[in-house]
């Protein structure tokens, strides 16, 4: 099936609301807000390493956003069997699900979150951390670092998830 305008439109509506009607989700997204807004105002000042925090949160909601916003539009499911028909990878739901929410979390976090961050940054009157710049610093790789404890966040999110679903089996 070809993607259209209309289902592409249709699959972003469905997964928007599987995500805003979901009150842990939109708790998750808020708490996140509020611990970048503390850290802005004060805490990324006073606290130097304070920004892993919200890094690390930032990961653990946009894995959760994007297994449950694929879910809804079955993209999991989907996957499973377009990897077992040609036969690329012993598929299923569970390692495509850790495949989406890493994959939502580098498009997302990676590119919209450092993004921002070069983009408002010089708006507010700060300057913006580089991704990777020579010579090779700590300072100089801060975005690099940040996006690594993103992922350590989005795998996190995964690993407590199968952790709840295994309880629920036994």
């Amino acid at each position: 099936m070809w993607l259209t305008a209309n289902k592409l439109m249709d699959d972003a509506g469905t997964v928007i609301k599987s995500i805003v009607t979901d009150k842990k989700l939109v708790f998750y997204g808020l708490l996140l807000l509020a611990l970048h807004l503390a850290g802005f105002l004060f805490l990324y000042k006073r606290v130097p390493e304070f920004d892993n925090v919200p890094h690390f949160w930032f990961g653990y909601v946009l894995s959760e956003y994007s297994s449950i916003g694929a879910n809804s539009i079955k993209l999991q499911v989907r996957l499973v069997e377009e990897f077992q028909r040609h036969g690329w990878a012993t598929a299923n739901h569970q390692k495509v699900d850790f495949l989406v929410r890493l994959t939502g979390f580098l498009l997302i976090g990676c590119l919209f979150w450092e993004w921002a961050e070069l983009f408002f940054s010089p708006l507010i009157g700060i300057r913006p951390d580089s991704f990777f710049a020579f010579p090779i610093t700590l300072r100089s790789i801060d975005g690099t670092l940040d996006v690594i404890v993103g992922v350590i966040g989005a795998a996190f999110a995964f690993l407590l998830k199968q952790k709840r679903k295994n309880k629920k089996k036994m």
